[in-house]
């Protein structure tokens, strides 16, 4: 599960209050549960073109790159000793280079990485002041209407299409992609079904509202976590983090340089753009970098899968003398998607 990108970056520019995002949230997640129970995911998911699936996927693999370069260009986090841009950089390119190296090590090249990230943070450091044990109290309310009225016209509408077409459609394609006939249970209901929970429980906490990502399975998968045990330890990690540091988490976690987490992100963005590249035709490809090129000039991947969209009906029309995808590019998509 990710933070919802686009949300997130709304709340922060507008300076949204706790519980406009807390209502968001309860949006997203009836708005996911309808499409999940009603089988409404399954049937939009069926009738998306392959070639958009994999212009999201291109899509994110460039803005993980542009992520990796502004993280790296931190140096270091505010409040902490300085570190050069060039040598973060340099952490950055030596991480990702590791990471290709040890792909094939039993021991997962991640660890190694995230390793010497902190140990290289706590050097430079030492161990934060002021850290307690314990963990956070947590509130359950609901928010008032006004903040529901808000939360559908700032954050909603904008997100939920985003989090259909990646965290859904471009999640389903890629599990399969990766595990074939064994991800035959990751259809875009249980998906859509998933995140409903995630983002009931975080409204209701006033929590960071959450989605898969298919940025999220290449990264889960290509650093090392390929079975339902790896995502349980990651889980029961997180859960004792939380408990143990509570409010002090933030602190410890600053500790990881952003050179070693931009060359982890760097190294997930290759992988996803060769994911993004499996088409069989050059003018899919070109149109899959297309869509990819246009969210990353814009920072926005509504606007570069409206222009895929676009593009996708004007190609058709011109070649078939109709908006919509042949027949069998359809049942591509269905048999990509379970």
């Amino acid at each position: 599960m990710q933070p919802l990108k686009a949300f997130a970056a709304a709340a922060i520019a507008l300076e949204l209050k706790a519980d406009v995002i807390a209502a968001g949230a309860l949006l997203m997640s009836a708005a996911l549960a309808v499409l999940a129970l009603t089988g409404a995911a399954d049937w939009l998911a069926r009738r998306f073109p392959v070639v958009l699936v994999r212009g999201i996927q291109a899509s994110v693999a460039l803005l993980l790159v542009k992520a990796a370069v502004e993280l790296a260009e931190r140096g270091n986090w505010k409040g902490l000793p300085h570190v050069s841009v060039g040598i973060s950089l340099v952490t950055a390119g030596a991480a990702c280079a590791a990471l290709f190296l040890l792909a094939r090590r039993r021991v997962p090249g991640s660890l190694l990485v995230l390793g010497l990230g902190f140990a290289g943070g706590l050097a430079l450091a030492g161990f934060p002041d002021g850290v307690t044990l314990g963990p956070q109290h947590v509130d359950i309310s609901l928010p008032g209407g006004p903040d529901f009225a808000t939360a559908l016209t700032t954050l909603v509408l904008a997100q939920l299409p985003l989090t259909f077409g990646n965290s859904v459609v471009a999640t389903a394609a890629a599990e399969r992609e990766y595990f074939g006939a064994r991800a035959a249970r990751v259809r875009p209901s249980r998906l859509a079904g998933s995140i409903a929970g995630a983002n009931l429980l975080a409204g209701l906490t006033h929590g960071l509202p959450l989605c898969h990502g298919a940025g999220g399975v290449t990264a889960h998968v290509k650093l090392g976590a390929r079975s339902a045990a790896a995502t349980a330890s990651v889980g029961v990690l997180y859960l004792a983090l939380a408990l143990v540091f509570g409010a002090s988490l933030p602190a410890l976690l600053q500790l990881l340089l952003p050179g070693a987490l931009a060359g982890m992100l760097l190294y997930v963005a290759v992988q996803h753009a060769l994911l993004a590249s499996s088409l069989d035709r050059l003018a899919d490809r070109v149109l899959a970098a297309g869509v990819g090129v246009v969210t990353l000039l814009s920072g926005n991947l509504g606007i570069g899968f409206a222009a895929g969209v676009a593009a996708l009906v004007v190609r058709n029309l011109l070649t078939h003398g109709r908006p919509l995808r042949p027949k069998a590019d359809r049942a591509q998509v269905a048999e990509g998607l379970g």
